[in-house]
């Protein structure tokens, strides 16, 4: 069970963080079978006390005809996609209240996009993943067809695709007829620039999950060992020069949110296996 467990955590956090800074288009596709619900394999800290307030806040927000609005954020390496989905999961099989996550990574802007509107486009692919390499205006415009209209029964949201190593459209669905909660998780839905400053107003809940900076990068340079093409070497310096100072972004949001929550630490070393 440990060597299930370590695998998945160790794929699962590297999906996220291969595709930032190249396009990986050789990147090898892989296949495995999990147990059909993997989130059984790990430890919840918060997420249970988290989904009894945001019944609670639903109940007093359910005559209103939109879903319940709630943003998970933290810095890089904190664990916020598996957090996010521990949430859903209890939301769901606890309270029966079904939930879709969305992941902001499809808002990426895509490589031809980083090359056409940056002046520097080499160091902008180099730093993609810094909040001025998003299209935060599609992904709030997104955020309020879900919250305020009526007339969209469906939506169809942007998602990323790790083997292109570029967003791709129509990879999640929210369903107006099924979706009580949605739960967006990402790095700046709290920040206060680059164009990110309308997106914290569209959520009803927030939840930023707090997790020392240093252990977070050390993590990610473990979980980044597995992007191709690159040196160990560049792969540390590039944690330090960029993911680290999107981290350092991301915690200037972290009085906005209206529970600050401490991020247990997952193992996603190689040697953990």
């Amino acid at each position: 069970m440990a060597s299930n467990k370590a695998f998945f955590l160790f794929f699962l956090l590297c999906m996220p963080l291969v595709s930032p800074w190249s396009n990986y288009q050789h990147q090898t596709r892989f296949h495995f079978a999990l147990k059909a619900n993997p989130l059984d394999e790990y430890q919840m800290s918060w997420e249970p006390s988290m989904a009894r307030r945001i019944c609670k806040e639903c109940e007093g927000a359910k005559d209103n005809g939109r879903p319940f609005m709630v943003a998970v954020v933290g810095i890089p390496g904190s664990g916020k996609t598996i957090c996010a989905s521990l949430l859903a999961n209890v939301l769901q099989t606890e309270y029966g209240m079904k939930t879709m996550v969305m992941p902001h990574d499809g808002y990426h802007y895509s490589l031809d996009q980083l090359k056409q509107q940056f002046s520097n486009s080499a160091d902008a692919i180099y730093r993609r993943g810094a909040p001025d390499t998003f299209d935060p205006a599609s992904l709030e415009r997104d955020l309020r067809r879900i919250r305020e209209s009526k007339e969209d029964k469906q939506i169809l949201l942007p998602g990323f695709d790790h083997a292109l190593g570029d967003p791709q459209p129509n990879q999640h669905t929210f369903d107006r007829s099924i979706h009580q909660v949605v739960i967006c998780e990402g790095l700046y839905l709290l920040h206060d620039g680059d164009g990110w400053e309308g997106i914290a107003n569209t959520f009803d809940f927030s939840i930023f999950l707090d997790a020392d900076v240093d252990k977070c990068i050390e993590q990610v340079k473990v979980r980044n060992q597995c992007i191709p093409g690159y040196t160990v070497e560049e792969i540390l310096e590039r944690c330090d020069r960029v993911d680290r100072v999107n981290a350092m972004t991301v915690l200037r949001g972290k009085d906005r949110a209206n529970e600050v929550v401490e991020a247990i630490e997952f193992d996603c070393s190689p040697e953990a296996s």
